[in-house]
Order: C-alpha cells, then sequence, then structure tokens
C-alpha cells in the first residue's frame, strides 16, 4: 500500500477497560509507558526510509536500465498489487501464527530481512527484469512489515492508550518520510544509499521487536460479525461493495480518482523533473542526477507539508466541515499537478510539492473518517477492507493506462501529471455529491477519548 497509510484491522475500541467479575481489569499489564509506546513506532522510522528510496529513486533507476513509460507504469503497479494481496494474508498467518516470540514479530523481522535484501541487490541490477522482479520483492516485503503493525498496538497496548500510540506512529512517519527524503538527496551514491536504507530497515524494526514484548502466543477467537468473510475473494469484495449504504459508495468512486491522480505521481515524477526541469535528454545526461537529488528535495517538502497542515485538519473541519477541508485540499493539489508542467524553475517545483502535500494531507484522513459516518454498526472492518480495493485498484489502473498516453505523446512526462491533476479534480466534483453526516456540538467527543482511524503524516 502507498507509504504513511496506517489503519486498523478490527473496529475502534471503547475508551473504558472492560473489567472482569471481581472488578479487576485483566488488560492491566498492557498499560505502558511514554517511552514505550515510542519504541512500537520507531520501526516505522526503518519502514518510511524504504518508501522513500522507492518513490524516488526507483523509476530513474528502472529508466537507466532502458524502461520505457510504458513498462514503467506496468512495473509499478507492484505497490498496490502486493498491498492488496500481501497485508490481508500475512495478516491472517500472524493471527494464528504460535510462535514463542508472539504473533506478529516473527512478520515484522522477517519483512524487514525481506527488504533488505530487495535493497542490497536492487543498485547491482544489470537488467531491467532483474530491477523488475527486486521492486516487486521490495514492495512485498515493505507490506509484509506494515500488515502487522496495523495489530500489535491492539495486541499489547491497553485500550486507554491506543489513540497516544496511533498518534506517535504518526508522528514517526511524518517525521520519518522527511528526514528518509532528505537524507537520500544528500547522499549521491546509489549503492551507498540503497545499503543505507536496508541498514535502516533492519535496526529500527530490530529496536522495535526486541523493546516491544508479546504475550505467550495462544489462539484468538474473533466475533462473528469482526470475522474475515470466507469463500470466493472476487464474490465477497462484489458483495462488500453492492451492501456499501449509497453514500458511503459515492465516497469511494471519489476517492479512487484521487488514487488515480496520486499514482501518475508517485510513478512518473522522479524522472518528470530531470527530464522537464533539469533538461536530461537521457539518463547519460549531465544534469540526470542533479534532478533525481532534486526529486527527494521535492518529496521532503510534500511530506514536511502534510506533517504540519495534518495539526490543523481538525479545527478546519470544526470550523466547516470534513467534507470543504478535503475539497480545498484537493484543489490544491489538482491545481499543483496542472500548474507543474508549465514550471521551469525547480524552486517552483518544490513549492507545488508543498501544495501537493496539503491535498496529501487531507486524503489520508478525512475521507476515512467521512466514510465511518456512514458504516452500519459491526461492519466496519469489512466496509474498511472494501475501501482499501478503491485504493489499489485506480493505482493499478492508472499505471497501466497512464504508461502508454506518455507514449503516445513521444515519452513527455508532464502528460502523466497532466491527466493526474485532471482525475483529481474530477475528484473533488465526486465529492460534491456525497452527503456529510452533520455532528452536533454536544456530540463531539474530546480527543483523548477517539480513538482514531488513520494515523497519517
Amino acid at each position: 500500500m502507498p507509504p504513511g497509510i496506517l489503519t486498523p484491522t478490527q473496529p475502534s475500541s471503547k475508551h473504558s477497560a472492560t473489567l472482569d467479575a471481581s472488578g479487576i481489569d485483566p488488560e492491566a499489564w498492557k498499560k505502558k509507558s511514554f517511552w514505550q509506546l515510542f519504541n512500537i513506532s520507531i520501526g516505522f522510522l526503518g519502514i518510511q526510509f524504504a518508501w522513500a528510496i522507492q518513490m524516488g529513486q526507483m523509476s530513474p533507476l528502472l529508466e537507466r536500465l532502458g524502461s520505457n513509460p510504458q513498462l514503467l507504469g506496468l512495473i509499478s503497479c507492484a505497490g498496490p498489487v502486493t498491498g492488496v494481496l500481501v497485508q490481508p494474508i500475512i495478516g491472517a498467518l500472524s493471527d494464528g501464527c504460535q510462535l514463542s516470540m508472539g504473533r506478529r514479530r516473527p512478520f515484522l523481522l522477517m519483512g524487514a530481512l525481506l527488504t533488505a535484501v530487495a535493497l542490497i541487490l536492487m543498485p547491482s541490477s544489470t537488467e531491467l527484469w532483474m530491477a523488475a522482479v527486486l521492486l516487486w520483492l521490495l514492495d512485498a516485503s515493505i507490506n509484509t512489515t506494515q500488515g502487522p503493525y496495523r495489530a500489535i498496538v491492539s495486541d499489547v497496548v491497553h485500550k486507554s492508550q491506543q489513540a497516544t500510540a496511533y498518534s506517535l506512529m504518526g508522528l514517526t512517519i511524518g517525521l520519518g518520510s522527511v528526514a528518509a527524503f532528505l537524507i537520500a538527496a544528500q547522499i549521491p551514491s546509489l549503492h551507498n544509499l540503497f545499503y543505507l536504507g536496508a541498514s535502516a530497515m533492519v535496526l529500527a524494526i530490530l529496536w522495535t521487536v526486541i523493546t516491544t514484548p508479546e504475550p505467550p502466543a495462544s489462539p484468538i477467537t474473533v466475533p462473528q460479525e469482526f470475522a474475515a468473510p470466507k469463500g470466493n475473494f472476487f464474490v465477497d469484495t462484489i458483495k462488500s461493495i453492492v451492501s456499501m449504504p449509497t453514500e458511503g459508495l459515492k465516497l469511494c468512486v471519489a476517492h479512487s480518482f484521487t488514487w488515480f491522480g496520486l499514482a501518475c505521481l508517485f510513478t512518473f515524477f522522479s524522472v518528470f523533473v530531470p527530464h522537464h526541469v533539469f533538461g536530461a535528454a537521457t539518463p547519460q545526461s549531465p544534469h540526470y542526477e542533479e534532478g533525481v537529488q532534486w526529486v527527494s528535495y521535492c518529496y521532503a517538502a510534500m511530506n514536511a507539508l502534510c506533517f504540519l497542515f495534518s495539526a490543523f485538519i481538525g479545527k478546519l473541519c470544526a470550523a466547516t466541515s470534513k467534507k470543504m477541508t478535503h475539497t480545498l485540499g484537493l484543489l490544491c493539489m489538482g491545481g499543483a499537478f496542472l500548474a507543474m508542467p508549465f514550471l521551469t524553475s525547480p524552486m517552483h517545483v518544490m513549492i507545488a510539492m508543498g501544495l501537493v502535500g496539503l491535498g496529501w494531507a487531507t486524503t489520508l484522513s478525512i475521507p476515512f473518517a467521512l466514510l465511518s459516518d456512514h458504516l452500519p454498526s459491526g461492519k466496519a472492518g469489512v466496509m474498511m477492507g472494501t475501501f482499501n480495493i478503491f485504493i489499489a485498484a485506480p493505482g493499478v489502473l492508472s499505471n497501466l493506462l497512464v504508461g502508454p498516453i506518455v507514449s503516445h505523446y513521444h515519452n513527455n512526462h508532464a502528460v502523466a501529471l497532466i491527466v493526474g491533476g485532471v482525475a483529481i479534480l474530477v475528484s473533488a466534483l465526486l465529492l460534491q455529491t456525497v452527503k456529510e453526516v452533520q455532528v452536533l456540538p454536544s456530540q463531539v467527543l474530546h480527543t483523548e477519548d477517539a480513538e482514531p482511524a488513520l494515523a497519517s503524516a
């Protein structure tokens, strides 16, 4: 799945603990100090470093090996495809894991080691097919590590502290993203950068694995209403979509256009900058590497603005509405996409990416909040899983369609940003058809009592 997204696998817990017949809280052992909660989130520093390398370096690396825009789009389907397939499988396997070190930590460690292997081998690729295979391995490995993070909080953190734990993860994701891109911009050697990414991934996950003990493994019982649907995957997915409330389905369609546009950015921006802004005719041109470095600075600006703006999203939603706040974010992002093909100054492109960060911040939070307003009780887990289909499928479709369009226009990567910008503006338009549930002031929970649906950066 895309970087920065962290969604819980089960419905939010109530703030108050459940006491047994003797009046004792059976989960009192889960209460953690601030630093113990912080240790759980450290692993995301490594995950974000791996994502940063992939976003900033993979498209240029594939282009150096002879990839054209059509192949670039096809290979880049690795992210959304593995996100949809790997995370549910790993989640199910970790639920039933009976190893002595716990259910989640073995998968955190396995994913980190596989990610490190892919990162170490990647810069030594001499053929396009080698890099493509390693990219799919890299995405699958990162998703193997990310999946258990969605469950480890509920496994080892007390209900009253889970909001704090998710907030700390959001903080780590934001800071890790900015730091990773800034560091990547300072390391010109591709081998050194990928080796550093592998080291950061393993060390960060090791820190979390060592400092976060799990209880002895035991079978878990999932309430029937929260159990994963059984049967044919595609049939169950279609049933979930058909049974979704009308307003939720309209939101899903609008959100799918957002992710169609974002896939254009994630795949083609890192080659757009060297060619269009720095004037590099080929990957062997003198200014190509300079352009790739500037891509990292641009992504750092995007994540920094996203991180800062996220602190004000709640207040903006309260002052206007969730729908209006997200609409403004989409307009900023879509406008920036459409402006970038006409910009030739590196600094102006960085400013445009900062505007993209505003829309990125609302995209990672508000749609989930809007969707939760329209979900029937007891169906949050299934519907949120269905919502992820409308994130991943547009990414695959975008990569399959936009690559040939770029090739048709003589490999002009700016075309991808124009297509993406139009898709995001369509998303903003469709969002206006969604009815937002109005919450009375007396119904608003205090911040410390609200369970977050998304910790984002």
